[in-house]
């Protein structure tokens, strides 16, 4: 299946294709390369959209801020994303679903489908908020969903562990993502500064 047909029918259809998910083979390694970097890099562009358009915050700020800031995202965010499919596979015996470490980087790379795509809009102002919102509200749906299908847990237990798991997954990516991102941008304005106090000297 395409890639454009899996991330549609993931978010048109949910139970159907998390069914037909389960059932396929595959490898992590697959699924990152033919997916989730894929997907990932959709906020990045949207990023180089508007500072080509200079659209919203863009114009305010250098061109380097919001390109280290893209980047050092995306590679964070996959980072991320394979965190959470290790800790998804340690969580779900306690809920009573069954290990299995494919269906759970499965689970998490195909839940955040929404959040990649909104996130190719994140330059809007206005719009961006509210697009990030729904694609937070429809991957925990999307993961409470394929918790039962994927990861085998009871219906009667799936919303604590998509609680559970959305939890960890926003500790994680803001002590993560903040912490490097600040460290990164440190460093970028902590050169700039020093290159600029060399041409003055």
């Amino acid at each position: 299946m395409s890639l454009i047909d899996r991330a549609k029918n993931i978010l048109l259809s949910p139970k159907t294709e998390w069914t037909k998910i389960e059932a396929e083979d595959g490898t992590v390694g697959g699924l990152f390369t033919g997916y989730a970097m894929i997907l990932a890099a959709l906020p990045v562009v949207g990023t180089l959209i508007a500072l080509g358009l200079s659209i919203g915050p863009y114009r305010y700020f250098g061109m380097s801020y919001f390109l280290v800031s893209a980047i050092a995202g995306y590679v964070i965010g996959l980072g991320i994303v394979y965190l959470m499919g290790i800790i998804v596979n340690a969580l779900v015996p306690s809920f009573d679903g069954e290990k299995n470490d494919l269906s759970a980087m499965k689970l998490v790379v195909y839940s955040a489908t929404p959040t990649w795509i909104a996130g190719f809009f994140g330059f809007i102002p206005g719009l961006n908020v509210l697009l990030s919102l729904a694609a937070f509200g429809y991957s925990a749906y999307l993961l409470y969903l394929g918790s039962q299908t994927a990861m085998k847990v009871p219906e009667s237990k799936a919303v604590g562990f998509t609680a559970v798991t959305i939890i960890i997954w926003i500790i994680a990516s803001f002590v993560v993502m903040g912490v490097i991102i600040g460290i990164l941008i440190s460093s970028l304005v902590g050169t700039a500064g020093l290159i600029g106090a060399a041409a003055y000297s």
